[in-house]
């Protein structure tokens, strides 16, 4: 990367202070950056850090022009200084990013009957099958697969060892990476004579544009239909996602995150690290799971959830908050207890005879024994009314 200011302040619109003609080379944080580095200033409290870096550039908000005024060295006043920081890291990942040739590698095994793109590349040890197509600008690299019929759209890049089973399609502009695995068969299975017989998967994956998919996560195909992923989300590593899942576009799903068969998740819905959503759920456009949340029912549009069983973040804060108090309310209790026992010893007993806290419920009492019944003698055994041979009725 090697860029005059000037020509970086007409590419991201911004007003320049200080010399055009200075070289930048790099990009930092502003406590760390160097005399040949351009960093960003977005948050206030950074103010100073800013006047005091060694930055030989800052992207800086038009509303710091005043306090920025006497910086030895330049600052771009834009907008959104952190968006425009992005577009600059873009341009350094393209300036750092190893440049594939374009074209089939010499290694790799690409059917006859498979559609290349205008200057795509195809990695060493990739196997393409008959009936894929591969769009043009796409980079496939080292180690992948790319099943039958399945397309890859225009400028999409596959980092080494993603699998795109068959007849799954990946939108434009999208980046897969590492370990990807999209169309694997859903976890379906019916229980017959002690046996779980697998029912077949034949449905599909169809994943939009400007979508990112982290390493090692998993899509499953649908049974029938389609699971499919809506334009611009981003999804972390270490996520499942089961079969005929519904995503809306704009979707953030952060690492370890499980979404059960049949979940629809409408547009701009976040789900935090660890959260788990149960079967045919679905969740409202813009709702948040925060952390380790577990959802078993449909959440509403905006809904702010956290918790397991996921409760509104409000209530569920309210009842960690008394958690941590029950052992300073039991103490209460006790001292409450022998203040009863001391003014009311009547109602202290009664108390008594309930569970107390803590103690296993008292056994209920036993009903009242019952007399003995006094035992025959032998004598008042024998039955006394008279024989039929007793000389009394001859």
């Amino acid at each position: 990367m090697r860029f005059f200011v000037e020509i970086i302040a007409e590419r991201l619109h911004g007003e320049l202070q200080g010399d055009p003609k200075r070289i930048i080379e790099g990009v930092a944080p502003i406590e760390k950056a160097g005399e040949k580095d351009i960093s960003f200033l977005a948050d206030p409290k950074f103010l100073e850090a800013a006047k005091n870096s060694r930055a030989a550039c800052i992207l800086a908000p038009d509303t710091a022009k005043k306090e920025l005024e006497s910086f030895k060295n330049c600052v771009i006043y834009v907008k959104n200084p952190r968006y425009a920081f992005m577009l600059l890291l873009r341009e350094a990942e393209k300036a750092m990013r190893p440049i594939h040739p374009v074209g089939i590698d010499d290694k790799a095994a690409v059917s006859p009957a498979a559609i290349i793109g205008h200057r795509a590349h195809v990695g060493p040890c990739c196997t393409v099958e008959a009936g894929a197509e591969i769009g043009p600008g796409a980079i496939i690299e080292a180690g992948c697969y790319i099943g039958h019929n399945v397309k890859i759209g225009a400028r999409t890049r596959l980092y080494p060892g993603v699998k795109i089973m068959n007849s799954c399609s990946v939108g434009e502009d999208c980046i897969l990476f590492p370990g990807v695995v999209i169309g694997s068969d859903g976890f379906g299975y019916v229980f017959n004579n002690g046996v779980h017989e697998k029912i077949p998967q034949i449905g599909r994956v169809i994943i939009g544009n400007k979508v990112e998919i982290g390493a090692n996560t998993c899509i499953d195909r649908a049974a029938m239909e389609t699971t499919r992923i809506g334009d611009g989300t981003k999804i972390d590593n270490l996520v499942h996602i089961a079969h005929n899942v519904q995503i809306g576009k704009g979707c953030i799903i952060l690492a370890h995150s499980t979404i059960a068969g049949s979940v629809v998740l409408e547009d701009y819905v976040t789900l935090s690290g660890q959260s788990c959503v149960a079967d045919h759920v679905r969740i409202g456009a813009g709702a948040t799971l925060m952390g380790k949340s577990g959802v078993m029912s449909d959440v509403k549009p905006g809904a702010l959830l956290c918790g397991f069983f996921a409760k509104p973040r409000a209530e569920a804060f309210k009842i960690e908050v008394l958690k941590g108090k029950l052992p300073e309310m039991y103490k209460e209790l006790k001292k409450m207890k022998k203040i009863i026992e001391k003014l009311c010893p009547e109602e202290a007993a009664a108390l008594e005879k309930t569970t107390d806290i803590g103690q296993k419920p008292a056994l209920p009492a036993r009903p009242p024994e019952k007399p003995p019944v006094p035992l025959k003698t032998e004598t008042e055994n024998i039955e006394t009314k008279p024989s039929v041979y007793s000389p009394e009725n001859k």
